[in-house]
């Protein structure tokens, strides 16, 4: 079931152009802004416990509707769970906001460039044509995670409710980016939690994808397996994944012009990295790891 859950929210993803605008998450910000405000009521600090208590309601109420659902046809909670994989992924289609990207570079767009690259990664980007290709590679290979493979894990792992704690964990800790507080602090905490695993498969989702030798070259050592922070180690061994293409990419373009090949070879890369976890889900399900 879970192999086929992914296989037609990739489906969905890729044919139905409108899902973007349905993935909307103001009121779970609502939700959040509410409940903040009214704990302080009963005493308690805006921290870890916030945190828990904000996502304890949230997944309790989609872990009984898919009890629930599962309980009286077992098709529904199937349907349940299509539908959440659908909804928790993206929430914007990666290869749409790389397009923008590529268009405004090919026109010498710079400004444009970076609007786009800023709608990529969810913040502020301002920088030179060179730096900013750079930047989008890393940002492909980061939001290839959050976005996708981080869902799929949780989603694979915990069903519905693990979509939702990856989802609303990612949307948390972009929100309280440049906060301070403790809830701030709670809420990057538990991201790191929630992506270190699916980072590590990402990864090597990449070496697999890519080129496994030039990816292990950029670690420190096997400890980055396990030591190095998550995000960073997503992009070194991205960028190493494609170190071949990044050499052909040298010959043929003009160190002055932005590479907009290198850009889509990224892209690449991180569709052959979801191809790499299909083909493992199939692998997992055919020898009865998985249902």
């Amino acid at each position: 079931m879970s192999l086929l859950s992914v296989i037609f929210a990739l489906i969905a993803e890729s044919f139905i152009s409108s899902l973007s605008e349905l993935r909307r998450f103001d009121l779970f910000y609502r939700y959040v802004s509410w409940l903040r405000a009214k704990l302080p009521i009963f005493s308690f600090q805006n921290g870890s416990v916030t945190l828990v208590i904000i996502f304890a309601g949230v997944l309790f109420a989609v872990w009984l509707i898919s009890a629930i659902l599962g309980n009286v046809l077992g098709l529904l909670g199937f349907l349940f769970g299509i539908a959440v994989l659908i909804f928790t992924i993206g929430p914007r289609d990666l290869e749409e906001d790389v397009q923008n990207i590529n268009t405004a570079l090919e026109n010498n767009d710079f400004e444009g460039a970076n609007f786009h690259a800023s709608y990529l990664a969810n913040r502020t980007i301002a920088e030179p044509p060179m730096q900013l290709v750079q930047t989008i590679k890393e940002e492909i290979l980061l939001q290839a995670n959050i976005r996708m493979l981080g869902v799929f894990f949780w989603f694979i792992l915990l069903g519905p409710v693990g979509a939702v704690l990856f989802r609303l964990s990612c949307l948390l800790k972009e929100n309280q980016h440049d906060e301070t507080n403790e809830f701030a602090d709670a809420c990057r905490d538990l991201y790191k939690i929630v992506n270190w695993i699916p980072a590590r498969i990402c990864v090597l989702s990449y070496a697999v994808a890519g080129n496994f030798v030039d990816t292990m070259s950029y670690w420190h050592g096997l400890s980055d397996l396990w030591l190095r922070d998550s995000e960073e180690f997503i992009i070194v061994s991205g960028i190493g994944a494609l170190r071949y293409e990044q050499r052909i990419d040298r010959d043929d373009h003009e160190s002055d012009e932005p590479d907009t090949a290198g850009i889509q070879h990224t892209l690449s890369l991180v569709k052959r990295a979801v191809i790499v976890w299909v083909v493992l889900l199939g692998l997992l399900t055919v020898t009865g790891w998985l249902v």
